[in-house]
């Protein structure tokens, strides 16, 4: 029987067969070639003094090269080793030989315009960024890093068209939006700027680059009350870091140099991620274990993380291995941590050994009173801040230490004159501010006291104690007007407090009344509304906010607030409270 002859093949699959015959063709050349391969990557010299860890997996990433099998894996693997510890030309070479192979593949052109990025050679790290999301159009850190520098070029039109391809990827990214609101701010868009710049916001509170945005924007519109606000939330939420990069940060698993990984994991530290940070450090020994160095690095990452007794055993470990002369600072630093394992003989010994072995410097000197003093020994302490303030006068922490001593001793008269000076170098120091604020505030001496509270507030708005101080004193400061007949200043000192911190109840309660018996009703109606939000378990409240509704002809939320504020006042016992409610209730 004949053999039936199909159809013949379409034009379209002719293409694809020898697209596939020639892909095995290049398989095959491959297989074959790793030797040449080996010659090219041999064009870049050799990388010197490299640890023993990183010397035997560049080994067996060569061996890996040789393989005819698995040639192109260990190229790769030899790319991020060179890459990740800063060969940057042989890391060249390895990409440049991967992208001309596996063309299709972005990862090659992205690791890439790394490195060109770092030899600011910039017009190439753009096209390769370019090239990146045209092969890998899904990768949104590359749309961020395109739309970045296109920014930077003043291409706004393709930089907004980028984030926006981000923002696509990744819904509500706060990178992305705070791009597009630079690019709305530079093409005279300052509504949308404002616009994005809230949604942001909204959507990731506690991202800093946009509070210092939105800051930015609010003092050029003139509120400085809302910008001092966003300036310190800025603060408050932390410092920037960069966007997740998988592609990138993966290459950090391939760091064997010592220093780099330092540099890493103190990066990571200041952007709040000190986890990450540790394993960085613990690689870092691991490589170089008599080096003390990164014990100091993880001393201090353990403090920041509120492990004293976990930093207390690294920086003993660092110091004990220091042959040289150590910095100072090493013993500071531990004296400091015994202080708050509440250890102070052990902090004077660290103090005491320091001077001994690295000589008379002045931060020693330092630790040394302050552990003096938490050990009640003052005449001691004093003498050793002393020993500072001959040589530097003017020194803050050791004049405000000195002061502190005097206190005790009860020389109230210097140790007010140690406060002042520790202001000489650092006007902003927030520890003779906050103590010289509240001194003042307490003799009565309102005006002075602000002298000290309104720097204070101005330079750490994030610090809790300064914005409790300065409201503090902004209610003493309106009964003082109030009580003097200034009924204007009385307004503006309440409003002051209310712009640091608008729950405040004291504050809307001392504004809603001096309104109320100045027969301001309608101005008393919000600031009472909101005491009575804040304070709803106070019958005060709803007798307060009762009258004004009464005053303001809303009648029915008057009988309302005021019938609960009755109950409310039963409850509690509060019977003459209740008398007057019901008085109120059965008035004409």
């Amino acid at each position: 029987m004949a053999k039936k002859i199909g159809r013949p093949l379409s034009a379209l699959a002719l293409l694809v067969v020898a697209g596939l015959a020639l892909a095995g063709v290049r398989r095959w050349q491959w297989s074959h070639r790793p030797d040449r391969i080996l010659a090219e990557l041999s064009a870049a010299p050799a990388p010197a003094s490299q640890p023993a860890v990183l010397a035997e997996r560049l080994a067996r990433a060569t061996s890996l090269v040789r393989d005819p099998s698995r040639t192109l894996e260990g190229v790769e693997q030899l790319g991020r080793l060179y890459h990740a510890n800063g060969f940057r030309r042989e890391a060249e070479a390895c990409w440049r030989l991967l992208r001309r192979e596996q063309p299709a593949e972005a990862r090659w052109a992205y690791l890439l315009a790394d490195l060109r990025r770092t030899d600011s050679d910039y017009i190439e790290f753009g096209a390769l960024l370019g090239e990146t999301v045209r092969l890998a159009p899904n990768y949104s850190p590359a749309w961020l890093q395109l739309a970045n520098f296109q920014l930077k070029q003043g291409q706004l039109a393709d930089a907004e068209r980028c984030y926006r391809q981000r923002l696509a990827l990744v819904p509500a990214d706060p990178y992305a939006q705070l791009g597009l609101a630079r690019v709305a701010l530079q093409t005279s868009r300052p509504d949308e700027a404002r616009r994005q710049v809230e949604q942001l916001l909204r959507d990731a509170p506690q991202f800093s680059s946009g509070h210092n945005l939105y800051a930015e924007m609010l003092a050029s519109a003139g509120d400085a009350e809302g910008a001092r606000k966003q300036r310190w939330l800025g603060r408050e939420t932390g410092r920037f870091r960069d966007a997740d990069d998988p592609w990138l940060d993966g290459l950090r698993d391939a760091c064997f140099a010592y220093d780099r990984l330092l540099v890493l994991a103190t990066m990571d530290q200041q952007a709040g991620r000190g986890d990450r940070g540790k394993s960085l450090l613990e690689r870092a020994i691991s490589l170089e274990p008599e080096n003390p160095a990164a014990y100091e690095a993880l001393g201090g990452l353990y403090r920041s993380l509120g492990d004293n007794v976990a930093a207390k055993e690294a920086f003993e470990t660092g110091l004990r291995l220091a042959t040289a002369k150590p910095d100072p600072m090493y013993y500071v630093k531990l004296s400091e941590t015994y202080r708050q394992l509440k250890q102070p003989a052990e902090a004077l010994r660290v103090a005491q050994q320091g001077l001994t072995r690295v000589g008379d410097q002045l931060e020693l000197f330092d630790a040394l009173g302050v552990a003096f003093a938490d050990l009640n020994r003052q005449d001691e302490a004093i003498a050793a801040f002393r020993a500072v303030l001959a040589r530097n006068p003017n020194d803050s922490n050791s004049n405000f230490n000195l002061g502190m001593s005097l206190l005790v001793l009860g020389r109230q008269d210097e140790a007010h004159a140690a406060f002042e000076r520790a202001l000489v170098q650092q006007p902003t120091f927030l520890k003779a501010l906050s103590l010289l604020g509240r001194w003042e505030m307490e003799a009565g001496h309102l005006d002075k006291a602000l002298t000290y509270l309104q720097p204070l507030y101005d330079s750490h708005p994030e610090i809790q104690e300064a914005r409790q101080m300065l409201i503090q004193w902004c209610l003493r400061a309106g009964a003082a007007a109030e009580k003097a007949g200034d009924p204007a200043a009385a307004e503006a000192y309440y409003r002051k407090g209310l712009g640091v911190d608008a729950d405040q109840a004291e504050l809307q309660v001392g504004l809603g009344v001096l309104y109320l018996t100045h027969g301001r009703a309608g101005d008393a109606l919000s600031p009472l509304e909101a005491f009575h939000r804040l304070r709803p378990g106070d019958p005060q409240s709803a007798l307060f906010l009762g009258q004004v509704y009464l005053q303001t002809g809303r009648l029915a939320e008057a009988r309302q607030v005021l019938t609960e504020g009755e109950q409310l006042a039963r409850r509690l016992g509060q019977d003459s409270t209740a008398g007057l409610f019901r008085e109120i209730l059965n008035g004409p």
